[in-house]
């Protein structure tokens, strides 16, 4: 039997997954690691502790298989990270996630420039304080003795390649949403560190997101048990992968992801650049794009919510059950009660650090179940609102979804017939880490073309939209299309120093 490793690095935890060649899941496993948020703004993660829980749940996985079956094991790994090391790879600096909006300053002053128009059109990246363009321009003007003995800036990603094969190499895909790669051109971006201060040198090797090594550091090997010339893939973005892990690699397709966060992409063979920088468009091989943009507040939205107003703790399948029972008896629009759910900022498509969360609409007769669809129907629009912007660009006629959404049947059904598209649940045991097993399964040539991936993810359920639901939202919509415009610039005065 062949087997097919895929790992996806996450912002909470780290999957390993083993897949046979018809993508059968053999075994799963997981870790989670913490994150610190010392002050408002930061959100870090120590890169070390991440490494050390990649190594214990790939030694978790790899005992109930036979080593000498792997043919591959391929990388995912979230966007947007950067951290500086020294030139034996020591870190200099904790892991900024893609959460930290330390630099908010700087992607304002770039934003309103017009070098900044001209980065966003060479690199593909909207210009936000989430790029590791803006961290490492914070970097030196806030920390000018770590930059100065920085050796490279890398995301976690880069820094376990660099553990594991002592080489600083980067995908470009990782790359293309940097903010800093050029991805027309693949190399980094002259614009880009100019503004920031970075150099080639200091930045990893760009490379092909099939590039392999075979030479695992024989500490690691040891360890892990692995056979000697094992092939390693060095993988691509989590975004990325989710659209492979669905097949959602053909044009009209896009794949949804609501987890922490949430996702509308999309695959296209050019790059779909927006000229209001709405858009990302992350370079995955040659001649594929995939195109789209992250909302920061997913089912982080639903989770705040039942923490800080329910007083009550919520992650399983079982709060799911509970809390979408009781919203299912508040008729679809709250009764007019709207909710901007951006409490951790936003991304795209407004791109905006300093927008706030906000409830309008209140009335006495509004109960709490009122204030808790509201908050899911937030999330909902948001998207819409993404989805309306991509297609300005391309149409998209199909949705595959995955993620925490995929838990509730009404969740589903409520994306359907707010975004007015017909929705697929794809079965699928990760979607990022399936990707990196289908990327395997290429690289050996156990699939030929991207397309042949529809073979294996299959739809497990589907969702139309209904014509009377989609009615009773229309109302709300139309409000929250224009709601943030009319406070922008209210969030930026709260957003000022007190």
């Amino acid at each position: 039997m062949a087997l097919f490793i895929g790992i996806d690095i996450g912002t909470t935890h780290v999957k390993v997954i083993a897949a046979d060649e018809i993508s059968a899941i053999v075994c799963e496993e997981k870790t989670s690691y913490l994150l610190y948020q010392p002050r408002d703004g930061f959100c870090e993660q120590d890169a070390d502790e991440i490494f050390t829980a990649l190594l214990t749940t790939l030694k978790k996985v790899i005992v109930k298989i036979n080593p000498r079956e792997i043919e591959t094991v391929c990388f995912s790994a979230a966007f947007h990270s950067i951290m500086a090391v020294d030139q034996n790879g020591r870190p200099l600096t904790p892991l900024l996630t893609w959460a930290d909006t330390r630099a908010n300053d700087y992607a304002k002053q770039l934003k309103k420039s017009g070098e900044g128009k001209i980065i966003y059109n060479k690199t593909g990246t909207p210009v936000h304080p989430m790029s590791p363009l803006c961290k490492i321009a914070w970097i030196r003007d806030h920390l000018p003795e770590v930059f100065a003995g920085t050796h490279k800036f890398i995301s976690v990603k880069e820094y376990i390649w660099y553990k594991l094969f002592g080489k600083f190499q980067v995908d470009y895909s990782i790359a293309s949403a940097t903010g800093l790669f050029d991805s027309q051109n693949f190399q980094w971006c002259r614009e880009a560190l100019n503004f920031c201060g970075a150099t080639s040198d200091s930045l990893s090797e760009p490379v092909s997101v099939l590039h392999k090594e075979t030479k695992l550091n024989k500490e690691y090997q040891e360890e892990l048990g692995l056979p000697d010339n094992l092939l390693f893939i060095i993988g691509a973005g989590d975004g990325a992968m989710a659209n492979l892990g669905v097949g959602a690699t053909v044009p009209g397709v896009a794949a949804l992801t609501i987890g922490t966060s949430g996702a509308i992409r999309t695959a296209t063979n050019f790059a779909v650049n927006d000229e209001k920088g709405r858009l990302f468009n992350y370079r995955l091989t040659d001649n594929l794009y995939i195109t789209g943009g992250g909302i920061n507040n997913g089912g982080i939205v639903l989770q705040w919510f039942v923490q800080t107003f329910l007083q009550k703790e919520f992650s399983s399948e079982k709060d799911y059950e509970w809390f979408f029972e009781e919203i299912s008896q508040v008729v679809a629009g709250a009764d007019g009660l709207i909710f901007l759910p951006y409490i951790l900022g936003e991304r795209a498509p407004v791109w905006d650090a300093d927008a706030k969360g906000v409830f309008i609409g209140i009335r006495s007769t509004h109960t709490l179940k009122h204030f808790m669809r509201a908050v899911i129907e937030g999330v909902c629009f948001s998207l819409l609102q993404l989805l309306n912007t991509m297609e300005e660009k391309t149409t998209i006629d199909m949705i595959y979804v995955t993620g925490g959404v995929t838990q509730s049947p009404l969740w589903l059904q409520m994306l359907a017939d707010i975004l007015n598209k017909k929705i697929r649940v794809v079965k699928s045991a990760d979607a990022s880490a399936m990707g990196v097993v289908y990327l395997g399964m290429y690289a050996k040539g156990f699939i030929k073309e991207w397309n042949e991936i529809k073979k294996f993810a299959l739809a497990e359920t589907e969702f139309n939209p209904g014509t009377l639901q989609k009615n009773l939202y229309q109302t709300n919509i139309s409000i929250f299309e224009h709601l943030y415009d009319k406070l922008k610039d209210d969030f930026e005065i709260l957003s000022q120093p007190k």
